[in-house]
Order: C-alpha cells, then sequence, then structure tokens
C-alpha cells in the first residue's frame, strides 16, 4: 500500500497525506476495477507499465460534480447579508434565486426531492444568529461602510471551485445587485481548482442541463444562452459573468497563490474528504486567508465540531462560520 501511495503522490502531484485513508482506498479501488487487477500490487505494476493509468486515476481522484446554485438556500443567505449590509431588504431589488420546479422535476428523482425537503424542514431552528447580530462584526461590513485605500473591494474566494458552478453562481448574485444599487462595493473573485481540465471547462463556460438544474428562471434569462445540441440544450454562461472571475490552477493543501486576504471564502464539500489527523493544519490554510470578520461557507453535511479555533458558528444551516477578531458575539 505505501509504495502504491508514494508512487501516485510522485506521479499526480496529488497531497494524499491530507486525504482521508477510506477515500484513498475507494478511489484507488475504482480504478482497479476498471482496469482488472485484483490486488494492490498488480494495480502497482499497471501503473509502472501503463503511464495513461497515472492520469485516469488523478480524473477519478478529482470529485468535480457540482451545479449552480447548489444548496440555493446557501445562496438567498449570502444575497441577504450584503442587502442587509447596505440596510435594503429583499423588496428593495428585483431578484429570484427559487429554483424552476419544472427544470428540478427532469433531473431530481422523487425520492431525493423528499428527502430533501423533509431533512430541511424547518431551517430557521437551526439558525444561531440572525443576520442583523453580526452584521457589524463582518470585515464586508466594515470594507462597505468605512473603506481604506488598500481594502476598497471586496474579496471573496472558491475552492475547490470545480467546473465553475459556484463562482459564477456568485458573481451572477453581486452583479445583479450592482445593476440595482448605486454605489454598490467593488468585489473581486477568486475560484482555484487542482483539476486544469476543469479549469478549462470552467473558462468556457459550457453546461449541460444537470448543471443548470437549480437556477431559477430570473438568473436562466438574464445570464445564460440556452442552446439546442443533438444531445440535448447547453447553457453558455453570459461573458460579463465570465469576466468577473479569476480563475486559479492550485492544490489549496500546498497553500494559495495569491496574497489576497478574504472578506468570505466558500470551502464547500472538500472538508468530508480530508483526514482528522490533517484537518486542523488543512483548516489553517483557510482560516490564515481570512480577514477578522471573515465568513466561512463549509458544505451542508460539514462541520467544524472540535476544529473551530478562532471560528464561531453562526448559522448552523448553511454551516456559516465567521472569523472573530471584532466585538464578541452575544
Amino acid at each position: 500500500y505505501e509504495p502504491l501511495i508514494h508512487f501516485l503522490m510522485n506521479s499526480t502531484g496529488l497531497n494524499l497525506d491530507y486525504y482521508r485513508k477510506k477515500f484513498i482506498e475507494k478511489r484507488i479501488k475504482s480504478r482497479m476495477i476498471r482496469v482488472n487487477c485484483g490486488t494492490l500490487e498488480s494495480y502497482y505494476n499497471y501503473l509502472l507499465e501503463n503511464s495513461s493509468e497515472t492520469n485516469k486515476f488523478f480524473d477519478c481522484f478529482n470529485i468535480n460534480y457540482s451545479v449552480f446554485f447548489r444548496n440555493w438556500e446557501v445562496f438567498k443567505q449570502f444575497e441577504k447579508i450584503f442587502l442587509s449590509a447596505l440596510y435594503l431588504k429583499n423588496g428593495d431589488i428585483i431578484s429570484d434565486l427559487t429554483p424552476n420546479p419544472e427544470r428540478q422535476y427532469r433531473v431530481i428523482t422523487k425520492k431525493n426531492s423528499m428527502n430533501s425537503q423533509n431533512r430541511y424542514k424547518n431551517p430557521k431552528k437551526f439558525r444561531k444568529h440572525s443576520i442583523n447580530q453580526i452584521l457589524y462584526q463582518t470585515s464586508l461590513y466594515r470594507k462597505i461602510w468605512n473603506p481604506s485605500e488598500s481594502e476598497r473591494h471586496i474579496n471573496i474566494w472558491s475552492c475547490p471551485c470545480a467546473n465553475g458552478e459556484e463562482p459564477y453562481s456568485i458573481a451572477m448574485i453581486l452583479d445583479n445587485l450592482k445593476n440595482q444599487i448605486p454605489k454598490f462595493p467593488q468585489f473581486r473573485i477568486i475560484a482555484s481548482d487542482i483539476d486544469r481540465e476543469a479549469i478549462n471547462r470552467a473558462k468556457k463556460g459550457i453546461y449541460c442541463e444537470d448543471s443548470t438544474k437549480n437556477v431559477s428562471k430570473f438568473y436562466e434569462n438574464k445570464y445564460f444562452k440556452k442552446e439546442n445540441e443533438n444531445f440535448g440544450y447547453t447553457y453558455s454562461i453570459n461573458k460579463q459573468i465570465k469576466n468577473q472571475v479569476e480563475f486559479i490552477e492550485e492544490d489549496v493543501t500546498r497553500g494559495h497563490q495569491t496574497s489576497l486576504m478574504y472578506d468570505i471564502i466558500f470551502c464547500r464539500y472538500l472538508l468530508i474528504y480530508i483526514s482528522r489527523r490533517t484537518r486542523k493544519e488543512f483548516l489553517n490554510i483557510l482560516r490564515n486567508r481570512l480577514n477578522p470578520g471573515g465568513l466561512l461557507i463549509l458544505g451542508k453535511t460539514e462541520a467544524l465540531n472540535n476544529f473551530q479555533g478562532d471560528l464561531k458558528l453562526i448559522d448552523s444551516y448553511n454551516r456559516i462560520y465567521i472569523k472573530e477578531g471584532g466585538l464578541n458575539i452575544n
């Protein structure tokens, strides 16, 4: 096992030390089945004899599944944070993030839909604090109302960004607000992923119907071009939105390439694959890039538990944490 892991790390560049052993083993077994290898030793020899298998393992290891507005309630809360910081309400702007039910019905089974509804039946009971209670502590609030020369942009980081659905979802929300709100704050969106092919797909900005199943009619009409191809519909993202996201190819477990400090970090559905042994070290990479009062948004199934440090949970339903450093939360 160890020689195989060592070889895979050297040949793929993957930092396998960070990931859960069960997750790594599952990925290895998946490839073993595909190439008809019954033992780790035979798969190791297969790798030595077939250089193309290295790339196939890399592709298998990276989970690039994502959709626009995944867990759309999270993005609704994200929008609300900006509106509240500007002392506005939902009724003050034109926006609708509610997914188109007709589109969802075509791509989601009835069983999965029912499970989702039952699980999040009453989201209000999960929330620890209202937005208004913690708003003045956030770094984005300070930047909006008391910007310094060096802090005029609200910086947002999406990692891992997969095929670009998440950072583009962020960009659409902010662009929609910017077009309606005078003197809306400047923002910068960085999106990073280890997979070069995923980054290239993100830059092209062309998606299948499944990726857009959570997109509302409002955002589809405003930011997508729908085309009928031989294999079904494709959806091309608006060039204006594409230009608002900067993509970086990097392995976040080895650090972040830019020197930026962030006001919001989306890191959703990566932590579940990180081993408990290295989780604190990984979280420090994110924490060290958050401004005091910065927000960390995790996936719905993720939690920091004993690894919180100065990250305090403020919304358990949407898994939003704030980096303490301003006034205390009551």
